[in-house]
């Protein structure tokens, strides 16, 4: 039975990273607005409590849409991977810019502004990108645990009457392949020259596992596939496709057919990619 998308990308046990950092900013805006509330921040400490809560609410949310937007992009293009303060400034400016506008809208719907001229632009602009450089930052310095480990892999168990592991045929020393091109150009420098392992779909994105390490692009898992068809490996999932080299061994663990990958993953296979992938020599016996 074929599995849904969306099942797909809840088991696995990578896909939460992107949640956790959404729900980490949404927290730390949330907590920006209360206390830029509570100061009275720029000239608001004349209005009622509740009314300043609300306007900031207001200011900060968008904001913060916008730079998990914006972060995500300035990251899979990777040119700042190793400047991390310059990529925040980015982040920073680059989120300003929209932002300044849409503060400009929202105080005047609750405060009123008089004529708009270039120096009340430039002046909501560069409050507004005094705020969203300092919370870019907290946000970076917050996430920066999720964004750097590797993905926890919890060990799955086996079940008393689980099959034995299967061996992982391989008649020759295979080496992983190289990262496409267009798939390479979306990552950092770091990476593009190192050696592809699997790929794995998170909601909208792809996550690259190298034998250098992994990193977030834009890009649909059925595109990725077309640019890796004559690549040695296979898409065993609909949210994972795999090197044939990474893959160490693999077996039955809690009813499901896992692959172990030499990077510490571990990739569930479809029950319906798991007789093609017998037929195809991938395993010495069956499961």
């Amino acid at each position: 039975m074929r599995e849904n998308e969306a099942s797909a990308v809840r088991a696995s046990p990578n896909a939460f990273s992107l949640q956790a950092q959404a729900f980490r900013g949404l927290g730390i805006a949330a907590a920006a607005a209360a206390v830029l509330a509570y100061l009275g921040a720029l000239g608001t400490g004349e209005a009622p409590l509740g009314l300043r809560l609300a306007y900031w609410a207001a200011v900060i949310m968008p904001g913060s849409f916008l730079g998990m937007g914006v972060s995500a992009l300035v990251r899979s293009w990777g040119g700042l991977e190793s400047r991390r303060w310059l990529e925040i400034a980015l982040v920073a400016l680059l989120v300003s810019l929209p932002h300044s506008f849409i503060v400009i809208v929202v105080s005047a719907l609750f405060f009123g502004v008089e004529m708009i001229t270039p120096m009340l632009v430039l002046q909501f602009w560069l409050a507004v990108l005094l705020i969203t450089l300092v919370l870019t930052a907290i946000n970076y310095l917050a996430n920066a645990d999720i964004q750097s480990r590797a993905p926890a892999v919890q060990p799955a168990m086996a079940l008393p009457d689980a099959a034995q592991p299967v061996t992982i045929q391989s008649a020759q020393p295979e080496t992983a392949p190289a990262i496409p091109p267009l798939l390479a150009e979306k990552l950092p420098v770091n990476l593009r020259s190192a050696r592809l392992l699997a790929i794995e779909a998170e909601d909208h994105y792809l996550r690259v596992h190298t034998d250098a390490g992994s990193n977030l692009v834009l890009m649909r898992m059925t595109d990725a596939c077309a640019l890796l068809e004559d690549a040695p490996g296979a898409r065993v999932h609909r949210s994972w496709w795999v090197a044939r080299a990474a893959v160490t061994s693999g077996g039955q663990r809690a009813g499901r057919m896992m692959l172990d990958l030499s990077s510490g993953l571990q990739v569930p296979v479809s029950r319906a990619m798991q007789q093609r992938l017998k037929g195809s020599g991938w395993f010495s016996q069956g499961s």
